[in-house]
């Protein structure tokens, strides 16, 4: 997959801007709050129709405005050029491709597959277990339209259960809903832990490039709830009533699920060094990106915010090694990167973006 082109507006301090980027390399130079993450959270949008930078998308529009439009070319190897347009205002938000509405999520995630990479990524390793679950969730939901279903209905089901418990419903209701919720919940499970198999040997080998040494890295699934079969997670559940009566909301399942990244020193959040975890964060990313292309039979686009800059000599060259040459890399940055005459470069200040010759 390649961008080709992108007409941007309204958008974060953007007021309009039109980029040509047919190019394998491409590089935003510009001072910090100049506009450069802007274009590639912009970018970012179109594999899922969220932010990598935010939840919040109403913080999308430029400031006094409250609406927004992208309008990106993208080429798809044999299956040539698409034009997308996302646009958001009053009424919400509408996606056409090639000029067709688009009604669903459920069609339209995973078709343009994009990787970003930024500092933020620390929050994966760092930050709560829901953080986690989302990383793992975008990844294998823009894979497999199943696990996409299986996710959103189960968690629909889940917040129904949470409300009966908070009416202190009777049993036969809360049996009745368990029931519906049970094969939603077998089925995420089953495709989660095979995920998280993939995704744990992706980063195994994309980590040995990254380091260029034994660290002994590692990824462990942690399963809330075993879910084998739909009368064994409706057991779980009646079992567990009590104690979610008296949490009003349900304390195990899927959706409790978590995993943890180590080295050999021990936790990398408690042990890792700020090079290992930044480096471990990066594999992390190259190994969605290998599902992706795997899965997708798409060579998905890399969005590498400032990130590069962050990581230490050894580590930046076990990135390019662990990178693909055929994926197409759009960065960013406050200075040039070392083999500059390699990448077209677009100077960026206050929301411009200026080609450099």
């Amino acid at each position: 997959m390649r961008f080709l082109n992108i007409r941007l507006q309204d958008f974060r301090n953007v007021e309009f801007a039109e980029l040509d980027l047919r190019a394998d390399r491409i590089f935003l130079l510009g001072s910090n709050g100049q506009g450069k993450s802007n274009l590639l959270e912009a970018l970012g949008l179109v594999t899922a129709l969220r932010s990598f930078r935010t939840q919040s998308l109403s913080a999308l529009p430029r400031i006094g405005n409250n609406s927004y439009a992208g309008v990106y070319a993208i080429e798809q190897g044999q299956q040539g050029a698409s034009e997308l347009e996302i646009r958001r205002d009053a009424a919400g938000r509408k996606v056409l491709i090639d000029g067709e509405k688009v009604s669903r999520l459920a069609d339209f995630i995973g078709r343009f597959p994009v990787v970003p990479l930024s500092s933020g990524d620390l929050v994966i390793l760092r930050g709560s277990p829901a953080e986690r679950r989302r990383f793992l969730d975008l990844t294998f939901s823009a894979v497999d339209p199943e696990y996409y279903r299986a996710l959103k209905n189960y968690h629909q089901g889940v917040v129904g259960r949470n409300q009966l418990l908070k009416r202190n419903a009777s049993s036969a209701l809360l049996s009745a809903f368990e029931a519906e919720i049970a094969p939603h919940a077998v089925a995420l499970s089953a495709k989660r832990a095979l995920g998280v198999e993939l995704l744990r040997q992706a980063l195994l080998s994309v980590y040995r490039d990254i380091a260029e040494a034994d660290e002994g890295p590692a990824l462990k699934f942690k399963c809330s709830m075993v879910v084998t079969d739909e009368e064994g997670f409706r057991q779980a559940l009646y079992d567990g009533r009590k104690r979610d009566q008296i949490m009003g909301s349900t304390q195990k399942g899927p959706h409790r699920d978590d995993f943890s990244l180590s080295l050999s020193v021990g936790g990398a959040r408690d042990y890792a060094s700020d090079g290992q975890q930044r480096g471990l964060c990066v594999a992390l990313r190259l190994a969605q990106a290998r599902i992706y292309q795997a899965r997708l039979g798409v060579d998905p686009v890399i969005l590498a915010d400032d990130v590069l800059g962050e990581l230490d000599p050894r580590r930046k060259a076990g990135f390019w090694r662990a990178c693909p040459g055929e994926y197409q890399i759009i960065a960013t940055g406050t200075t040039l990167p070392d083999d500059a005459a390699q990448w077209r470069i677009f100077k960026v200040e206050g929301g411009q973006f200026k080609r450099s010759y």
